[in-house]
């Protein structure tokens, strides 16, 4: 019979931990999805939001957008509908007003592109956009995703240290066990840590792409600084906070 329950303690160990595995790689799956999507060639019209050309051509100057690109175009070739045309459709357009001739320097393969992920001078993430951005809900998307992570873990956490509370309680009224009610105490007090320090991190920053996506500052110039500094300092606090926290 014990050798039976014991076979029958490793089998449900080993499910637990394949459901564990299971939603560590489905959490990794995502992230990855998430990560490499903004850089799919097909999403190009929605990720890409413009090219820099050549400096000898003198019609595109700097980094121009779609708009701008579609202004001289339309300057050259007459009115048309080009709100909806692809990044491709526009480049083959652009290279078509200059000559090709042999023996001539041709600049108009010499173009960069402006992506996703190199928008703001840090090749991260790009939280902060505005109303004009074609990512803009797709990045809604994320901070909404973080956020409702943060108030998922914030709740266990606080569940956490309520549930071990009271069921310790009475064991610590009968057997007057100090050491299990200062266990408790740290305990509490690290989760509130935890919590704390996401909050510090994330919850500033998620109100900052708000405004700045509503237009109520820029906050362009803060983005190194939250990308750089404050969102890896939470991601190198947390091994510490939690190898305490499992050790209590």
């Amino acid at each position: 019979k014990q050798w039976y329950q014991r076979r029958v303690a490793v089998g449900v160990n080993i499910v637990k931990s394949l459901k564990v595995a299971l939603g560590v790689l489905s959490i990794f799956m995502t992230s990855a999805a998430i990560a490499i999507t903004p850089i799919i060639s097909s999403f190009e019209n929605f990720f890409v939001n413009g090219y820099k050309f050549a400096d000898e051509l003198k019609l595109f100057i700097g980094t121009q957008n779609k708009q701008e690109v579609l202004a001289v175009l339309e300057a050259y070739y007459g009115r048309m509908k080009g709100k909806n045309l692809s990044w491709e459709t526009i480049l083959k357009m652009y290279r078509g007003m200059f000559s090709h001739d042999v023996g001539y320097p041709d600049h108009t393969d010499t173009v960069t592109k402006l992506d996703f992920y190199g928008n703001d001078g840090v090749c991260l993430f790009k939280y902060f956009v505005d109303n004009n951005d074609p990512q803009r809900n797709f990045v809604w998307a994320i901070l909404a995703v973080n956020f409702v992570c943060f108030l998922f873990i914030s709740i266990s956490y606080i569940l956490i240290a309520i549930v071990s509370r009271e069921s310790s309680k009475g064991l610590t009224n009968s057997q007057n066990n100090r050491q299990i009610s200062d266990r408790n105490r740290k305990m509490s007090r690290r989760i509130t840590i935890i919590i704390t320090t996401d909050f510090c991190c994330w919850v500033p920053f998620i109100v900052i792409c708000v405004l700045h996506s509503l237009e109520v500052l820029d906050a362009t110039p803060w983005y190194g600084i939250f990308s750089m500094i404050i969102l890896p300092i939470n991601s190198v606090i947390n091994p510490f906070l939690y190898d305490d926290f499992v050790t209590e």
